[in-house]
């Protein structure tokens, strides 16, 4: 069966790979630069492709196809081996990739190590990966804050014992607990205005921030429709006859100033207008806020006028 040689970027490295391969291939280094350094060869002519790597292309057989991913490097490496080179089919590129992944030769681990970690740093670094991490922390926080308010009203710090000892001790670790988580909510809030402002606007910070950590991305939720906005976050599965008629909206702005049999109508509503908002804040960027709040309003007065 004849083979096919792959040439491809291998972080600081050029790589030929054979396919079928036995071996890891030949791999040809770039120097000691970061992985960027492998960019300069895209655009030079055969001379700047490696001798070593150039010798290694020339030993190949007539039988063996010569292949490239890149259609930049495609010319050049035809010149610099005096042979046709074609550009490499996906299945071909993945192929190499798994080769050249399964033989990772052990000096390499360290750089792909710091490029995973700056990728990494990077994407955490975006503003949507900081508020989606702080809405996350606060809804963990607030959980934590509701459970130990319950634990304290079952609380009986009897007299005379070490209970009523521990009482004060534990009062002033709640109250640092909700210190904390105040000055987190200020953080949320400020990070949703500056990411989602047409969101966060209409439905209110912390619920903007929930609803996209639950979507997973501003995209994510813009791509969604009302029906869907409504019920993320729900704890369970609706059902024709019987199941949640919201989930994180139920804490939307306003939704208190409704009596229960409405709150479910104005849900849908909101959900309507919260499905326009955050396409605008992630497509046009437009500043649609005030039209959508007062439609928002008008609907919040019409339920309240029928729930008399």
């Amino acid at each position: 069966m004849g083979t096919t040689a792959i040439l491809l970027g291998d972080g600081s490295h050029l790589a030929l790979v054979e396919l079928p391969s036995q071996g890891p291939g030949h791999r040809v280094p770039l120097g000691s630069g970061p992985a960027p350094a492998a960019v300069r060869y895209l655009t030079l002519s055969s001379v700047g492709f490696p001798p070593l790597l150039l010798d290694a292309a020339r030993r190949l057989t007539r039988e063996t196809r010569l292949a490239t991913p890149d259609p930049r490097w495609q010319a050049a490496l035809s010149v610099g081996v005096g042979r046709p080179v074609a550009l490499a089919t996906v299945a071909e590129f993945r192929a190499a990739r798994e080769e050249l992944d399964r033989h990772l030769a052990p000096e390499d681990r360290p750089f792909y190590l710091s490029v995973a970690e700056k990728s990494l740093e990077r994407a955490l670094a975006a503003p949507e990966e900081v508020l989606i991490s702080l809405a996350r922390e606060e809804e963990r926080l607030e959980r934590a804050l509701g459970r130990e308010a319950r634990a304290a009203d079952a609380f009986v710090p009897v007299p005379g014992t070490v209970l009523a000892e521990y009482r004060p001790a534990w009062d002033e670790a709640r109250a640092a607990l909700a210190r904390h988580h105040a000055g987190l909510v200020d953080l949320l809030e400020r990070s949703a205005r500056d990411v989602v402002p047409n969101l966060a606007e209409v439905v209110g910070e912390r619920v903007a921030a929930r609803l996209i950590a639950a979507a997973g991305s501003v995209a994510a939720l813009s791509r969604m429709n009302a029906s869907r906005i409504q019920l993320l976050g729900s704890r369970r599965r609706p059902s024709p006859e019987r199941g949640p008629r919201y989930g994180v909206l139920y804490r939307g702005v306003r939704m208190n100033d409704l009596p229960i049999a409405r709150r479910g109508a104005y849900a849908r509503s909101l959900a309507s207008i919260a499905a326009v908002a955050i396409r605008a804040d992630a497509t046009t960027h437009a500043a649609v806020a005030p039209t959508l709040v007062a439609r928002r309003d008008r609907r919040v007065e019409a339920l309240r006028r029928r729930g008399r």
